[in-house]
């Protein structure tokens, strides 16, 4: 099965094609990418990966960084551009991981998500809550992270990777 991820940085620092050796696997996150980056790059990327049988999507923790709360409409136009080209169900979005960052509000991330959640609904693709899986799957979700609080530790990778995987 070809993958193609699509995200930020999150997704970009993690090499899938280990987690799934048995398929063909093409990362496409970039560092510092938004949500409205991603838009504007959307068709470049499909160029580049034409047909794939899965999309899987991790984006908008660069949004929460600078404090663009803003970004669903942004969101549900990459859904709009990839549900005209794949079944809905071959698209997957992850919902973002438990933050841990002082500037932000406990109830940021989880609203967040519900957005996502919604938009998944209405797109009828599948939705990954990375939020919950974490909080449950983890003995310390810190673990899951860097010092930073953004990026993932090996853990938080093991675990994503896992999630996805019960998901193909």
């Amino acid at each position: 099965m070809k993958l193609l991820f699509l995200g930020d940085s999150l997704v970009e620092f993690h090499n899938w094609q280990t987690c799934f050796p048995a398929h063909t696997v093409i990362n496409a996150g970039m560092a510092g990418e938004t949500v409205a980056g991603l838009l504007a790059n959307l068709p470049r990327l499909l160029r580049r990966c034409p047909d794939p049988e899965r999309v899987l999507i991790m984006i908008g923790t660069n949004n929460l960084l600078m404090e663009d709360f803003a970004f669903l409409p942004d969101y549900e136009k990459i859904l709009a551009v990839l549900v005209s080209l794949l079944p809905p169900e071959r698209i997957t979005i992850t919902g973002l991981p438990p933050l841990r960052v002082a500037h932000l509000a406990p109830s940021t991330v989880p609203r967040v998500n519900q957005g996502l959640l919604q938009l998944s609904l209405q797109k009828k693709t599948a939705f990954l809550d990375l939020f919950a899986t974490f909080n449950t799957e983890a003995q310390s979700v810190a673990a899951c992270f860097t010092d930073d609080g953004v990026h993932l530790s090996d853990l938080g990778y093991t675990i994503w990777s896992a999630c996805l995987a019960r998901s193909l």
